[in-house]
């Protein structure tokens, strides 16, 4: 199989479906399906796949303030500028950009990374703490802003800092990106103790890397 998918099993649904998002490729299937007959459907649906997610970047690809979207935990949200405040209304699945007086994309640029890197803090703050503990790691001081190159970092400081753009990227991505940091407490290289540990707490990391090596241009293109 040519492409990773994310299967859910539903006791109520009678047929097969595949959805083709940004944030993966789901299959939803009836709980009592053969996992046979399956692989065999999903193998004759391969292409289809692969044109849906060729297609899909194509259409990322588009300067977000010409196309007016954005990524927001790997969805993706209407950009609407103009506004009174700036906030992120996830049941409208919309974000909000004030501006005073005419809109400039340079500072809409800057209110959006402010705004991005604020609704991060508060889902790593949360998030943190939980991975701490169960890695017996720890951080001094939490940075969060906007990186070209990097997703993340952990200093011999301890300043822990990430990527306001990841953001963009679902949850179970950005939680693979803490794990990543967070185990550079114990060993600072990329060699095989430092993915072991990784491992150890995050087992999917390998399709967390796939996911930001095919949608990382994206997410940091503003």
């Amino acid at each position: 199989m040519e492409f990773n998918y994310q299967l859910k099993l539903s006791k109520r649904r009678k047929t097969v479906a595949i959805k083709v998002q940004p944030s993966g490729v789901s299959v939803y299937a009836p709980h009592t399906i053969c996992k046979n007959w399956l692989n065999t459907w999903l193998l004759s649906k391969q292409q289809w796949v692969l044109d849906k997610q060729q297609s899909l970047d194509n259409t990322r690809q588009t300067d977000i303030w010409s196309s007016n979207t954005i990524m927001v935990y790997g969805r993706e949200y209407e950009l609407m500028q103009g506004m009174a405040e700036s906030y992120i209304d996830h049941k409208q699945n919309k974000v909000h950009l004030k501006s005073n007086g005419l809109i400039c994309k340079e500072t809409a640029n800057v209110e959006l990374k402010l705004l991005f890197s604020d609704a991060l803090t508060e889902y790593l703050l949360f998030k943190l703490p939980q991975y701490c503990t169960k890695m017996n790691a720890d951080f001094k001081t939490l940075k969060v802003r906007f990186y070209k190159r990097k997703w993340g970092s952990l200093s011999s400081n301890g300043t822990i800092a990430f990527n306001c753009t990841l953001l963009g990227a679902p949850k179970w991505v950005i939680d693979y990106v803490i794990v990543h940091e967070l185990a550079h407490y114990h060993v600072m290289a990329h060699n095989q103790t430092f993915w072991s540990i990784v491992s150890c707490h995050y087992p999917d990391f390998k399709d967390a890397k796939i996911y930001l090596k095919k949608y990382g241009e994206i997410l940091t293109t503003w």
